[in-house]
């Protein structure tokens, strides 16, 4: 195999000094291509001064992109640094200690300082010395406000080339930083708050800004290959409005849209809430993740954009041009028929084949026009003037094709382009002849020329003109069509109609502008969010209307009355919560069936992987047939989750019956489903699934048929916080004797009265950093997580190729988790219940203990117990459940001479302490709590209806297990306890 080149990139020449000339090119050099320059296997190191929009570090990166190079940095990479918010929810999504600037924002509010924008405001890296890092501002206890400037001692700045950290204190932050911005040099301001370094500040670092000694640690730190190949991923994303694919190959040379004119597209697309993304040929897969597709590409029947417009369509998904559009603009023959057979103006034309009669042929006039019925860019087209040029000229064209088109030729200083969209004038221009030429393309010995093109604003543009236009473009469908027009003294004739016409920047959009972009993301965004339409006569106008409000109830916002503002930060510990909760979609026959994403189709009007509507939300999980109900924000009285979570569910549940024929179904596993048969979710996070799907063996129980109620709690300050880590630690083993529900799968009963997380204990068994024992580690503070368990639990994934996508916290799959990102700890041992009403009752109870908990934690009156004797415990309750013998030393208990205690014993101490520390409104799923307590967990009432029928035929077990799950269907719709619990 061949050694990758690096190439670094510099836009001026005084930048080269000291770095290997073997490996320096000059940005002019760069851009132009060819040579190294377009190896698709270079690295490119861009040490350009600037990476403003348009200059010459933007394309740089941009082309690098383009040619399938390794660039550092991506254009996401230098645009996403100058969005500070994004740049640190990167950071502290990956576990990296910050300090971010919404709150120094706050901070210097809370001192009466003027908001410094520090990095935060863009500059000429070209221009000056590098703007200084304003002084960050410390939590304490000193001032009135709780924070003060940061003394010398307390802030500290470094470089950090290539990931690699000048100052040897911050090796693991400059690593951690490099691996999300990866920026060849980066700038970082650390702040010692906390009793450990958190970074402040972030900006990348152009080579003229860099002092003798820094550039010598520069050109050591290209020299090390490995490092020079490390690539972060790619800068975070909001969620968006919708996604568009833009298909494009950068060998085409006669591409309908340039590099520039996507750029364009992209630009204007944000400003709506739209997320446009260039995809090439070889990216068939990728296209589920998207909700439509503009083909930006060749197109043609034997082309492989053909190929892209097939699957989108099979997909339900926009699609521009679509299949049926490409092959009737793709032949001349069709389209003279069908213009013809509409009484569509035209030239007089012949569809001619080898034996036509030249007389019939010369009626068209001296000179005329033959063509190739498949012919594009003016190619394959021919002024034939004599019978000899006939003959010599047609020869050919017989030799590739039956037939070819012969027409009259006109005469014009230019061609009309109007080019239509859905139906309507998406923007008009003269195409003038080339110089010297008849056509709007010459090739003259190699060289190509074109005449000019003068768009004309589409207010001014003939109206006559415009309406033959649009006309002749309804015959073909509903896309992009760019239809060529003559103007003559009989009125305009239409010469051609082209799918996949030209747009480019400067050109076609120079009337009318933004405009011209705008229209097009709207047209997509109109096509995504159409919901699916039915069969025409499907039904009479009341039952449509009926249809019609019947959807708009089932979108309309979900409220509950102490829902947290959204962008609320700052709660107290306990304060609020959300919950999220997991289910799979069943047919009549209680199979598995994958209809998550066609149900979303139906609520949310368009192809998506996530719906809100304000108090609940919808979104997928890693198997197609999963679906997912939470709470949006957190609320204060978890009567409102039960609420919220209620209105999804009977939401979803609807569209299902109603649409579907399908229903959810509750309980931590489907009692018979064959994981093997599972699939993906391709919709939306395909590099993260096929990631997992790389890793670990995801047709199993642990992945394809678990599902599990979380509790999400937020964080206080460090201390509270830990110490409700702690009381975490100290209540989970116990949690399954009352939270299981899933006594069988495979079509039997299973030992462990926990089947769920009997396999959750196994299922990343590959990477055991990533799960632990389940049972969270004691640590000391936030520094002390990062070191026990994110650090490990990243270096085993760093060991493994490609696994970027999925080194985010989310990989971590113990059973009270810290999620940095929104400053909350999740729970996760829940098995599903039969209903909300249930989950909602455990949850209270588990909130609650943890507040008692993590009270006694912080008085320091718990003596805390050896982590291996919790892990027994937590083996003991999956296994036996409310029948398990455990230690717990932490709960004040009589005990057997083997020093274990009943661990109903320990839950009704739980209890005890959760009843004085709950809400008084909770006390309803406490009394549910402890009955549950008393008569076993859902799994073990479930056991208990099917034992009688264990030792029976297959069949018998089989029909009595279908009755019972059918009964906690029902429970799961009318939200109502199994009455077989004995409740």
């Amino acid at each position: 195999m061949s050694r990758r080149r690096v190439l670094v990139v510099v836009s001026d020449p005084r930048d080269a000094e000291g770095l290997p000339p073997e490996k320096v090119v000059l940005a002019d050099r760069y851009l132009e291509g060819g040579d190294a320059c377009a190896d698709p296997r270079a690295v490119v190191v861009n040490l350009c001064r600037s990476f403003r929009y348009g200059g010459k570090g933007y394309y740089v990166s941009l082309l690098a992109d383009a040619r399938g190079q390794q660039v550092l940095p991506r254009v996401e990479t230098s645009e996403g640094m100058g969005e500070p918010y994004g740049l640190f929810r990167a950071l502290q999504e990956a576990g990296v200690p910050t300090v971010d600037m919404a709150e120094m924002r706050i901070r210097r509010r809370a001192l009466d300082l003027p908001a410094s924008s520090g990095a935060e405001e863009e500059e000429d890296a070209e221009e000056g010395p590098p703007r200084a890092f304003p002084l960050p501002l410390i939590r304490c206890g000193e001032s009135e406000a709780g924070c003060r400037p940061a003394r010398e001692d307390e802030v500290a700045e470094t470089l950090a080339f290539m990931g690699a950290a000048a100052d040897p204190r911050f090796r693991l932050p400059a690593r951690a930083v490099f691996r999300e911005w990866p920026a060849p040099v980066l700038r970082l301001q650390l702040l010692h708050e906390e009793e450990e370094w958190k970074v402040t500040q972030v900006a990348a670092v152009p080579p003229h800004h860099l002092g003798a000694e820094e550039r010598r640690a520069l050109v050591e730190a290209l020299a090390d290959e490995p490092r020079v190949l490390r690539r972060g991923r790619e800068a975070p994303r909001e969620a968006r409005r919708a996604s568009i694919a833009v298909l494009v190959d950068p060998s085409d040379p006669f591409s309908p849209s340039s590099p520039e004119t996507i750029d364009r597209l992209e630009r204007v697309a944000a400003r709506r809430n739209v997320h446009v993304h260039r995809i090439g040929l070889g990216d068939l897969r990728k296209l589920p993740e998207y909700d439509a597709l503009f083909i930006r590409a060749l197109t043609g029947v034997a082309e492989p954009a053909f190929q892209f417009a097939l699957r989108a369509e099979a997909l339900d998904m926009p699609v521009v041009d679509d299949s049926q559009s490409i092959i009737r603009c793709g032949n001349k023959v069709f389209l003279e028929e069908l213009l013809r057979r509409e009484g569509v103006a035209t030239p007089r034309t012949r569809i001619v084949t080898a034996h036509t009669p030249w007389a019939q042929v010369a009626e068209l006039g001296s000179p005329f026009v033959i063509k190739l019925p498949d012919g594009s860019f003016s190619s394959a087209v021919h002024k034939v003037a004599s019978r000899e040029d006939y003959r010599r000229l047609s020869g050919e064209m017989f030799r590739k094709s039956p037939l070819i088109i012969a027409q009259e030729w006109l005469p014009t200083e230019f061609d009309w382009r109007v080019t239509v969209l859905g139906g309507r004038l998406l923007f008009a221009a003269r195409y003038h002849m080339a110089r010297g030429h008849w056509q709007i393309r010459s090739e003259k010995k190699g060289t190509e020329r074109y005449g000019k093109v003068e768009a004309v604003p589409r207010d001014e543009a003939p109206r006559e003109v415009v309406a033959a236009a649009l006309r002749a473009a309804r015959l073909i469908g509903d896309g992009l069509y760019g239809v060529d027009l003559k103007e003559t003294p009989a009125g305009p004739v239409v010469i051609e109609i082209n799918d996949n016409p030209n747009l480019d920047v400067g050109y076609e959009d120079a009337a009318d502008g933004n405009a011209v972009y705008e229209d097009v993301v709207d047209f997509f965004v109109r096509r995504i969010e159409e919901a699916p339409g039915r069969e025409e006569g499907a039904a009479d106008g009341a039952e449509r209307e009926r249809e019609e409000e019947t959807m708009e109830r089932m979108r309309s916002p979900v409220r509950v009355r102490s829902a947290a503002p959204a962008e609320a930060r700052g709660y107290r510990l306990f304060e609020v919560a959300g919950m999220e909760l997991e289910y799979p979609i069943v047919d009549r026959d209680l199979n598995v069936v994958s209809r998550v994403e066609p149900a979303f189709r139906v609520l949310a009007g368009r192809g998506t992987s996530d719906i809100e509507l304000v108090a609940v939300g919808f979104s997928n999980e890693i198997a197609d047939h999963v679906f997912e109900v939470k709470t949006t924000a957190p609320v204060r009285r978890l009567r409102d989750a039960e609420e919220a979570l209620v209105e999804g569910i009977g939401r979803f549940s609807a569209v299902l019956r109603d649409e579907l024929d399908a229903r959810l179904m509750p309980t931590g596993m489907h009692p018979w489903f064959d994981p093997r048969r599972g699939r993906l979710w391709a919709r939306s996070g395909g590099r993260i699934y096929r990631t997992y799907e790389r890793l670990f063996d995801v047709y199993t129980h642990g992945w394809m048929n678990v599902h599990a109620s979380h509790l999400n709690l937020p964080f206080g300050d460090e201390r509270e916080t830990l110490a409700m880590h702690t009381a975490a630690a100290l209540l989970v083993p116990y949690l399954p004797a009352i939270a299981a529900s899933s006594p069988m799968h495979d079509g039997e009963l299973r030992p462990s009265a926990d089947a769920r997380l009997a396999w959750i204990l196994e299922h990343q068994a590959r990477i055991p950093e990533s799960c632990g024992e389940l049972v969270p580690e004691y640590v000391e503070s936030f520094g002390d997580y990062r070191k026990k368990v994110l650090q490990p639990m990243y270096a085993a994934l760093d060991a493994l190729p490609d696994t970027s996508a999925i080194r985010h916290d989310f990989f971590n799959a113990r059973g009270a988790v810290f999620k940095f990102s929104r400053r909350a700890m999740e729970v996760r041992v829940l098995d599903t219940q039969e209903c909300p009403k249930m989950d909602v009752a455990i949850a209270a109870f588990v909130r609650a203990s943890l507040k008692s908990l993590t009270a006694r934690v912080l008085a320091g009156k718990v003596a805390l117990p050896p982590h291996e004797l919790l892990v027994e415990d937590f083996r003991a309750c999956i296994r036996d459940g409310s029948a398990a013998l455990v230690s717990a030393p932490h709960f004040a208990l009589d005990r057997d001479e083997t020093g274990r205690t009943d661990v109903r014993a320990v839950l009704r101490l739980a209890l005890e302490g959760a009843r004085k520390a709950a809400r008084k409104d909770e006390g309803p799923y406490l009394d549910l709590v402890a009955r549950i307590i008393e008569t076993g967990s859902l799994s073990e009432r479930i056991r208990a209806a099917l034992l009688p029928y264990d030792d029976r035929p297959d069949e018998e077990f089989t029909e009595a297990a279908r009755r019972v799950y059918i009964e906690l269907m029902d429970c799961l719709e009318a939200n109502e306890p199994w009455a077989r619990r004995g409740l």
